[in-house]
């Protein structure tokens, strides 16, 4: 429990300077980009390739392609902002990062490794979430609560994970993990491609 605590902190920390920094109108078509480029970057470099070690290359970037685009195709129809996908998407990468580290903490390398590598990505995950949920929600209030209260989910993941997978999700296998975790990383490529356009045709 002691390193899903500390991720969550490397969260929320990174959710404080987010939303600080978002709060600024000045340059915040900037920050949003920003943002948008870190979220792009967690999904290419960490999610998906995590994904691809349960279902190949191929099916790991076409499922995070096929979200990506279902998203895209919503944008289109709604116009109007995703953040509330957004949060959701972060909300179950942020309880898989807790059940991960407490369901590897048995093994002696993985319980270093696994925390390690996680902490990496908590603080930019982080700021990109506080960015984009303060530059799209009226309340600055509103967008750290929002923002902290997903990143939380770190701790309800670590919690959970020793009765689940005494349960019904040992029966799903790997499958049920890397499939959530693609659904995960499409949703961060349009939220990153969906921040980083409109700054571009500004440009």
């Amino acid at each position: 429990m002691a390193a899903a605590w500390l991720l969550t902190l490397l969260a929320l920390g990174g959710v404080a300077a987010g939303v600080y920094m978002g709060q600024w109108r000045r340059g915040s078509s900037q920050l949003a980009a920003a943002g948008g480029g870190l979220l792009f970057a967690i999904a290419l470099f960490m999610v998906i390739p995590e994904v691809a070690r349960s279902l190949g290359w191929a099916l790991a970037f076409g499922l995070a392609l096929m979200v990506s685009g279902g998203l895209a195709l919503v944008d289109r129809l709604l116009h109007h902002t995703l953040v509330g996908p957004l949060l959701v998407a972060t909300a179950v990468h942020s309880f898989l990062d807790g059940w991960s580290v407490r369901a590897l903490s048995v093994q002696a390398f993985a319980s270093i490794a696994v925390p390690l590598g996680l902490a990496l990505h908590k603080f930019p995950e982080g700021l990109a979430l506080g960015l984009i949920a303060r530059r799209s929600m009226a309340s600055i209030g509103w967008a750290f609560a929002a923002s902290a209260g997903v990143e939380s989910l770190t701790l309800i993941g670590a919690v959970v994970e020793p009765a689940v997978s005494r349960s019904g999700a040992a029966r799903f296998g790997p499958w049920w993990t890397a499939v959530v975790l693609a659904i995960v990383a499409g949703s961060f490529l349009f939220l990153g491609f969906h921040s980083l356009v409109p700054h571009r045709r500004r440009v």
